[in-house]
């Protein structure tokens, strides 16, 4: 007898409950859809009435159960053969599509490396250059100041050479001088007159040769200044064209980087395909879950349909006595 206010009724709605919502409705499953209330003793009690009595209104449905569970079972193998086949090209599908993203992954990967190592390359290129710019315009500021000193050297000789000048026109006009004297005391003193004179030829000579080793020397100083400023409008010539060759791998650099940047876009564009195809496997397996919770709910009821045939078979025979 129920105890506990737990009635037949209410048993039998919570198992229609749990039968509506595909649970097998056991004991503890009735149990806990009641609040967790009532004896197990009561329930069990309950749910056996409840079950008979439903077994008594398939006496007339006895001679179709073979037919029935026959059905069912085909049903059910068609299901599982279809769901197999569903599950088995969703998988093909997606091996494809992610073998399909893995290789494109890979060679978006492959051609960035690439991209990088260019970079890379004319990063150091472009420090090369701006070293050797560097180094020319130290030489060039060399030259200058070799050029400063070689024009100061050029006019110290020429002062020299024009203080030599000063001298020669010194002994000339001293030269004249004693030539006057000597007209005077050209008798008494003729010997010694030319004495003089060649001493002053002498010294005019040696006047004359260091005059021409001033001149040579102050050519070879000029033809070593023309030198000079040649070789700087060369640099400064080279210069110019490095500067320009840096402009241009300035902008190669610029149009990498553009480059580079939308190899970063394919990629993450690559990324959120991967991900969308993840999203994909995940519906899959929800699929595929909901396929094996289908042929779990069927094998529940091919089972409920072979014991409810079972407890047919054994009410039966009492059929007659009644």
């Amino acid at each position: 007898m129920a105890r506990g206010g737990i009635t037949q009724p209410l048993v039998e709605d919570a198992r229609n409950r749990l039968l509506a919502r595909s649970i097998h409705p056991s004991i503890d499953a009735i149990r806990a859809e009641l609040g967790n209330t009532g004896s197990k003793t009561t329930i069990s009690g309950h749910l056996k009435a409840i079950e008979a009595r439903e077994s008594t209104r398939l006496d007339d449905e006895a001679l179709l159960s073979g037919h029935v569970t026959e059905l069912v079972g085909q049903l059910a193998q068609q299901l599982r053969q279809d769901a197999q086949e569903t599950i088995e090209q969703a998988q093909q599908r997606h091996q494809a599509e992610a073998s399909s993203l893995r290789e494109a992954l890979a060679a978006q990967t492959t051609e960035s490396e690439q991209q990088r190592k260019r970079n890379d390359a004319l990063a150091q290129e472009r420090n090369d250059l701006q070293a050797e710019v560097t180094a020319l315009r130290e030489a060039l500021s060399n030259l200058q100041g070799h050029g400063r000193a070689q024009a100061q050297r050029i006019e110290d000789l020429t002062e020299q050479v024009q203080d030599k000048q000063r001298q020669v026109d010194s002994l000339e006009e001293k030269h004249g001088h004693a030539r006057e004297a000597l007209e005077h005391y050209r008798g008494s003193v003729k010997e010694q007159r030319e004495q003089d004179q060649r001493r002053h030829e002498q010294q005019v000579q040696q006047v004359q040769a260091e005059q021409r080793q001033l001149q040579q020397a102050l050519s070879v100083k000029r033809d070593e200044q023309t030198q000079a400023t040649r070789e700087t409008t060369r640099i400064f010539t080279e210069l110019t064209e490095s500067r320009k060759l840096l402009d241009h791998l300035k902008q190669q650099f610029r149009e990498e980087t553009l480059a580079h940047r939308r190899t970063a876009n394919q990629r993450a564009r690559l990324k959120q395909d991967v991900t969308a195809l993840r999203d994909g496997q995940v519906a899959s397996e929800e699929q595929k879950r909901v396929i094996n919770e289908s042929k779990a709910q069927i094998e529940r009821l091919a089972t409920e349909l072979k014991i409810k045939n079972e407890m047919l078979t054994r009410l039966l025979p009492v059929a007659p006595e009644k």
